[in-house]
């Protein structure tokens, strides 16, 4: 059995197609990773002077913590074992 084609180019379709779907995945996937690549740097940009703006502050709630053993005058008194 012979199959018909009219002589215009139909059998390259499939591939052309192939093709056309192979490019235009590559497209999409390399618009994501600039626009990842992008998105990353302006929050970077914006983390960075936030935290130029916030270090001429002042002193919040916060930034003693962690410190307050340094500060203890003298250690607690064991259990039990007073006079």
């Amino acid at each position: 059995m012979e199959t018909m084609t009219c002589g215009c180019g139909e059998d390259q379709i499939p591939g052309v197609l192939a093709r056309g779907v192979a490019a235009l995945a590559l497209t999409g996937l390399t618009v994501m990773a600039v626009t990842a690549c992008l998105l990353a740097g302006g929050l970077w940009a914006v983390t960075r002077w936030r935290d130029r703006a916030s270090a001429e502050r002042e002193e919040s709630f916060f930034d003693g913590f962690g410190r307050w053993e340094e500060e203890r005058a003298e250690p607690p008194l064991p259990r039990g074992g007073g006079s």
